[in-house]
């Protein structure tokens, strides 16, 4: 988020929502600069941060990134997070570190609005955080997806450069990679999926259209012997989409 534009454009705002460890889809993290006018924009107008760190776990260069929250001196952030991508996508468990003023509004609206999430799964997730085996299952987790991920990005470098520009690769489940201009994301992006490669045309995540279409390409659920054939695949894919000269 460009904060000052932010400013400028929505003087009024009462709230901002951002994802500053990994932005989607672009994979960008929030500099220390932004963060701190952000802050300090919440402090001053009364105004409220929602701080979604839905994947900051999977981080996979350079130092940890300190959260809003635990910046935050005016109580104006609100933290989320979700399990289901740090665990298993089945377990439908998220969190919310809120200020104190606000637990009490925040209960009631949970109790109105859904008090189903099973107990038995918060139970025994509490007890495996609490045993350390949440850790453990986060250490051993960001060094696979590290392996698969530098085998992704080693992977377009050195055979689909030409055609696949990585951007922001240094955290989250994918890689975010650039097309030539004129190339259709949406009609690749279904083509690669008829062949088993699942990816996701960025423009869908834009309200106009891009100047350039890009590629999602997951690679948490894929072995990291298969990344360099399918991504050879997918260059093979673009080629054939090139404008002929």
């Amino acid at each position: 988020m460009n904060v000052e534009h932010a400013m400028r454009v929505a003087n009024h705002a009462r709230a901002a929502y951002v994802a500053p460890a990994h932005q989607y889809p672009l994979s960008v993290t929030m500099s220390a600069s932004r963060r701190i006018e952000l802050l300090t924009w919440a402090a001053r107008n009364g105004a409220w941060i929602v701080e979604d760190d839905y994947d900051s776990e999977f981080r996979f260069s350079g130092n940890p990134i300190a959260s809003l929250q635990g910046r935050d001196m005016d109580g104006r952030v609100i933290y989320v997070g979700t399990l289901c991508k740090v665990v298993f996508p089945t377990l439908r468990l998220g969190f919310a570190v809120i200020p104190e003023d606000l637990v009490g509004a925040f209960l009631d609206i949970r109790n109105a609005s859904d008090i189903c999430t099973s107990v038995l799964h918060q139970m025994v997730m509490t007890d495996f955080i609490r045993e350390g085996h949440f850790s453990r299952h986060i250490k051993r987790m960001r060094a696979a997806y590290m392996e698969r991920h530098k085998a992704m990005v080693a992977s377009i470098q050195d055979q689909a450069d030409r055609v696949l520009e990585v951007v922001g690769d240094r955290a989250g489940l994918y890689v975010m990679a650039l097309l030539p201009a004129g190339i259709d994301d949406l009609e690749l992006a279904e083509a690669a999926k008829q062949m088993g490669i699942p990816v996701r045309a960025s423009s869908q995540c834009y309200v106009s259209p891009p100047e350039r279409g890009g590629l999602l390409m997951g690679y948490a659920h894929t072995d990291v012997r298969d990344i360099p054939a399918k991504v050879n695949a997918l260059k093979t894919l673009i080629h054939a989409r090139m404008p002929k000269h």
